[in-house]
């Protein structure tokens, strides 16, 4: 399901970079999305090695198409996405669970009609190479079809009176947000493959 549709390259980079920076721009395939924030004030951490510019860690060259990362504030980071002839920005927020790092993504580029969500991903790694997982929106899927009641949640269907399909989005405040990835955090299905962004050079 695509909620906003870029070029080709631009959709390919921007795509690479949502999975490592949470960023709520979606692309080929589902993301998992909620109306709450996943993190309070007192979970937000600060970590300087996010600031720069990165790129996808497997290029060898010199792409056009990079995230530039900023502080915002105290605690918070401002990412723009710079490739093909589009660029989108997004606040980003660090925070921790217990001992578990998580980014939080929230989209700046949107319509007055466009409904604020956040995306949330793990953070397995923070140095020279900046390593994350999405949470997996197959995998949610198939939990709340089996287990309806497993997190609150709703089902946007692209029809009125289209039974079949739909996306999911979750409803649940932070706080049940929060019980709900922390209880998931080491079951590998939930989460996606690790990628990985590098500075740029």
């Amino acid at each position: 399901m695509k909620i906003r549709i870029l070029n080709q390259l631009s959709g390919r980079i921007t795509f690479t970079v949502a999975a490592l920076f949470a960023i709520m721009m979606f692309f080929a395939g589902c993301v998992v999305t909620s109306i709450y924030p996943y993190y309070t004030d007192k979970d937000l951490v600060f970590d300087p090695a996010l600031i720069g510019e990165w790129v996808e860690a497997g290029t060898t060259n010199q792409p056009a198409e990079y995230v530039q990362i900023e502080s915002l504030g105290e605690k918070g980071y401002w990412a723009t996405v710079f490739g093909g002839h589009e660029t989108n920005s997004m606040e980003v927020h660090l925070f921790r669970l217990k001992q578990q790092l998580f980014l939080d993504s929230f989209p700046t580029n949107r319509s007055l009609d466009f409904v604020p969500v956040h995306q949330v991903s793990k953070v397995t790694r923070i140095g020279p190479v900046l390593e994350t997982a999405n949470l997996n929106y197959d995998w949610l899927a198939k939990l709340v079809k089996n287990h309806p009641n497993a997190i609150r949640h709703m089902v946007l269907r692209e029809k009125a009176g289209d039974e079949q399909g739909g996306r999911i989005i979750l409803t649940a405040d932070t706080k049940e947000l929060q019980r709900f990835i922390l209880k998931y955090v080491n079951n590998t299905n939930a989460w996606e493959e690790p990628t990985q962004l590098k500075h740029r050079n």
